[in-house]
């Protein structure tokens, strides 16, 4: 590892910031990026730094960040303008990791310790994140400021049928919220619409189904050759089985979350098990393969917020996948 941060695979990390207490875990991330983290807390935190935070800092460590805890605190800094906010999380906390997606952080960094080397970390995401640094979208505001500045150029002399098309011929927004994989929406995008059709749902007293289904944890670890053509398929069921009105997003590397709105239980379930089946006839037979899916309804007296929602969804995904559930479906009813 070089002493500017950037290591022997290629991770270029530059400065960064530690929100925690745990010592070996700072430790292990100071070696891995070749480079102590910035001192100076929250206040330090500037455009284009990497802030990493610890999912069990609380108390004193969260002192002077935002929110006084560590998932408040990720949603805090993600409201700074680029800012990247990646979190700790410990070997099979899958609840820490969807609430840091959730709280829009950018990725998790898997944590296990071990008693003779000291912590060990699964560095996989921000790797990930800093090899699509090229290709990767333009900050929301950035895109934003360039239309506006298009769209200020052409005011004089130029129609608003002009206008439109000359923006229909540059990449659309939706085009660049989307997964490069699967061309569904990202887990960021996701969270998002979870929080609107959530209030919508509630406003207007609508039902709202949320289904988060996944192919099964060892298709992560296939060779890019073979999951990238199993990704695809999934996702052409998916498309295909599914509404122009639904929100379908990748919200893990496996996983993905699919919002139907205006759909009660009994809609959702045929929904899930088309789904299901599709895949079970479309993607190929091998051991990795093991599709489960989890579904929560709303409005429900056990789902007071979408926070909750999520986590109803992602506890009825566990029970599936530990005993198969209804076809592979579990639901928040069952």
């Amino acid at each position: 590892m070089s002493k500017d941060g950037e290591t022997k695979d290629g991770l270029v990390v530059g400065r960064w910031h530690w929100l925690g207490a745990r010592a070996a875990v700072r430790d292990a991330l100071a070696a891995a990026f070749g480079c102590a983290p910035v001192s100076g807390g929250a206040k330090a935190v500037a455009a284009g730094d990497l802030v990493v935070v610890d999912s069990l800092a609380g108390g004193d460590a969260c002192s002077g960040w935002p929110g006084g805890h560590a998932f408040a605190a990720v949603r805090g800094l993600k409201e700074q303008k680029g800012v990247q906010v990646f979190v700790v999380v410990e070997s099979g906390d899958r609840i820490g990791g969807q609430l840091a997606r959730f709280c829009l952080a950018d990725g998790v960094l898997g944590h296990r310790a071990a008693a003779a080397a000291g912590a060990r970390l699964d560095l996989g995401e921000l790797e990930a994140a800093a090899n699509r640094a090229t290709a990767k979208r333009p900050a929301l505001d950035a895109l934003l400021a360039r239309l506006e500045a298009a769209a200020a150029q052409h005011e004089r002399g130029a129609s608003a049928v002009s206008r439109l098309l000359q923006l229909q011929r540059e990449d659309s927004l939706a085009t660049r919220l989307q997964d490069p994989e699967t061309g569904l929406y990202d887990g960021a995008y996701a969270t998002l619409k979870l929080d609107e059709e959530w209030k919508r749902s509630r406003r207007f007293h609508q039902p709202l189904g949320l289904l988060l289904l996944d192919l099964g944890a060892g298709v992560a670890k296939l060779p890019a050759a073979e999951q990238q053509p199993l990704l695809a398929a999934a996702a052409g069921v998916f498309l295909n089985e599914c509404r122009d009105i639904d929100v379908l997003a990748r919200f893990a590397p496996t996983t993905f979350l699919f919002l139907l709105p205006g759909t009660g239980a009994d809609g959702a379930v045929v929904l899930a098990k088309r789904m299901l089946a599709a895949l079970g006839e479309r993607l190929p037979k091998r051991p990795e393969v093991v599709c489960r899916a989890g579904l929560a309804v709303a409005p429900s007296s056990q789902i007071p917020d979408q926070k909750s929602f999520l986590m109803v969804a992602e506890a009825c995904l566990r029970a599936a996948a530990a005993n198969g559930g209804d076809g592979g479906l579990g639901t928040s009813w069952q």
